[in-house]
């Protein structure tokens, strides 16, 4: 068991804070798979977005929005939608329809066209546009992140928003309240279209074969069902995807926030039922192809809400809407599903679907652990958490915060930049999700709260700094350990150790308004620590490097009020040098995925003249390899960290 102590005096009164951590096997959580944002627009194809995001962020988990976009004629006139300001012959300012033949009724003139997937999957690939923006962008950047420093650790992952709209069927629902002027109207019934988006509706899990998706002319057998169109639509879209650029889904979501209808892409499954249906439809088609069966389905990709009833149940009767947990008790009690989901994810929002969840660990902690004694009324007992299945899980989407470090700025700070750093270690200590990911990098405007930064601010937006504390050193393939924090109550702390990279990283966060200092026990695992890299953000201050010695045994950081400090501690690689051939030199060291640069000098007499070696590195199993001309004159080097 390693322990390190910290001693955080608040004040001359105060308890003095001591964090322990438990690097044993008993001590040791969750594996961490990264951190990373959705994708929105068309900034990722940008040279100052993308060394943002894979270089300084160190983001290494990239989500895309998988619903199809169609070529023509499926996709013709906006999917023969209203355009802007025209509220259309049905007074919505949408087409509605209701199930598939009522999706092909002319409308404004026209017949929509349904695009009837065939049982040659490489054929409906061509129904797709994948030079959409969605697409095109999320290619470009997954090339570049399967090609990053540190091989396997980059995951592109997708949600679908919503299916094809023609498999869809009416929920009942309406809009209830027109979201913008000249939008969809609030008597618009679900689903609808408008300029392209599939709003609302449920997947038709009926099994039941239509003529509307006759298969003949696509050499199949006849009428097949709505589900399977589902299905093949599925399959085919992460196919043509992949083919397109050259890369792997490591994870996919078939339903993002999957009972919340919306004017934009959206679609619901009230009950389990619903949902176990259309993943062991998809898990079946995806296992066919040996270039689909890798992609894992993750799910069920629900709210976090902000009480009991969201973890469990909305509703009753015909009006039954099943949450988290509820899913997740139904999907372990079909062996078929529960072998389709290979992990789960949920989304750290309030009930709306728009505000980050409150800043308290109590949700979390049902998420993870479930209950035993029933919360309230209406609600079962003995009701497992996430973890009870053996299974891991993401946080793949959350945002709502006020731009601000600070906010409000007369109080307690939940709501501002600082509150995302907050928010980010209580999902991964109390919630102890394996990865987390925010809403969006930018999205073309200024920075807001749906985004963490914009193309003015970059690397200087509070929100950008407060995730940075936790992406950039907290590498793919970390575990959590265990840190305890006894004394008084000022600090939060939470500590990762990569076995590979043989680091330790510590991330503190002061919920206080007054400035701390905290010693620092410097451990015996990693060996060889001598010093850390400390981050110190606060307010109007972001991203403060400094180095901080460990003399005796011991550091000592200050943390400022309301503010986050990261110390990232490396313990040195050892270079070795073998003769692999006459003149031939083979420097070789491991912890390659940290980022050491090999230098060497013609002397080791001051001014030495250190420069970084131009050869080019191999990397092997976590070992760099570097070979040099020996020439006659000597020549020494040294591994530096940048």
């Amino acid at each position: 068991m390693l322990c390190v102590a910290v001693l955080l005096p608040a004040d001359p009164a105060a308890l003095a804070q001591t964090v322990t951590l438990d690097t044993s096997p008993a001590g040791r959580r969750q594996v961490i798979d990264g951190f990373g944002t959705c994708l929105s627009g068309s900034e990722g194809e940008q040279a100052w977005w993308q060394r943002l995001y894979f270089d300084d962020l160190g983001a290494s988990i990239l989500r895309m929005d998988l619903t199809p976009t169609f070529k023509s004629l499926y996709a013709d006139n906006a999917y023969n939608s209203p355009s802007w300001g025209n509220a259309g012959p049905d007074g919505y300012y949408a087409r509605a329809y209701t199930n598939a033949l009522d999706y092909k009724r002319v409308f404004s003139g026209r017949s929509a066209q349904i695009a009837v997937m065939g049982p040659d999957i490489d054929a409906s690939t061509n129904y797709f546009d994948f030079n959409a923006d969605m697409p095109r962008v999320a290619g470009k950047l997954a090339q570049l992140g399967a090609t990053g420093s540190a091989p396997g650790a980059f995951k592109l992952i997708g949600s679908l928003w919503s299916p094809a709209p023609w498999v869809k069927l009416s929920s009942g629902n309406t809009m209830g309240q027109q979201p913008f002027p000249n939008g969809p109207a609030a008597s618009a019934p679900f689903p609808f279209i408008w300029l392209g988006n599939f709003a609302g509706g449920k997947l038709d899990v009926s099994g039941t074969p239509l003529a509307d998706f006759n298969d003949s002319s696509q050499g199949g057998t006849g009428p097949t069902s709505a589900l399977t169109q589902f299905a093949r639509c599925t399959a085919a879209y992460l196919r043509g995807f992949q083919r397109t650029y050259q890369v792997q889904f490591y994870a996919v979501c078939i339903q993002n926030e999957l009972n919340f209808e919306e004017f934009y892409n959206s679609c619901t499954y009230p009950l389990s039922s619903q949902y176990i249906a259309a993943l062991k439809a998809v898990r079946a088609e995806l296992d066919k192809y040996s270039d689909l069966a890798p992609i894992r389905i993750m799910g069920p990709e629900d709210l976090l809400g902000g009480d009991i009833w969201g973890m469990w149940q909305y509703g009753g009767g015909a009006s039954t809407i099943h949450k988290n947990l509820q899913y997740l008790q139904n999907i372990a009690a079909d062996p078929q599903a529960a072998a389709a989901e290979a992990f789960y994810c949920i989304h750290g929002y309030a009930s709306d679907g728009v505000s980050a969840a409150s800043a308290t660990p109590t949700v979390w902690d049902w998420w993870a652990n479930g209950w035993t004694s029933s919360p309230t009324l209406g609600i079962p007992s003995n009701i497992k958490g996430f973890s009870y299945y053996g299974k891991k899980s993401w946080m793949t989407e959350t945002s709502g915060e006020d731009p601000a470090w600070l906010a409000p700025s007369d109080g307690y700070p939940n709501a501002g930049a600082w509150s995302v750093a907050l928010r980010l270690h209580q999902a991964l200590t109390t919630g102890q999700q394996s990865a987390w990911i925010y809403w969006q990098l930018t999205d073309g405007n200024p920075v807001g709260a749906s985004t963490l930064t914009s193309a003015s601010l970059l690397a200087n937006s509070p929100k950008y700094n407060a995730v940075k504390h936790f992406f950039r050193f907290i590498r793919p393939g970390c575990v959590r350990v265990n840190a305890t924090v006894s004394g008084s109550t000022n600090l939060l702390a939470s500590a990762y150790l990569h076995d590979t990279n043989r680091t330790l990283t510590v991330v503190v966060l002061n919920t206080s308004p007054n400035p701390l200092t905290a010693t620092i026990a410097v451990p015996a695992q990693p060996p060889g620590i001598t010093s850390f890299r400390a981050y110190t953000s606060s307010a109007a201050n972001y991203w403060q490097s400094s180095t901080v010695p460990a003399s005796s045994g011991t550091a000592t950081v200050a943390i400022p009020g309301y503010g986050v400090v990261t110390l990232y501690g490396v313990a040195p690689p050892l270079l070795s040098a073998r003769l692999n051939a006459p003149g031939r030199l083979a420097l070789s060291w491991g912890q390659a995925a940290v980022g050491f640069v090999l230098q060497s000098a013609p002397s080791l007499t001051a001014p030495a003249g250190w420069a970084s070696d131009t050869n080019t590195s191999v990397m092997a199993d976590g070992v760099a390899t570097v070979t040099v001309i020996v020439a006659g004159n000597p020549r020494y080097y040294r591994l530096v960290l940048p």
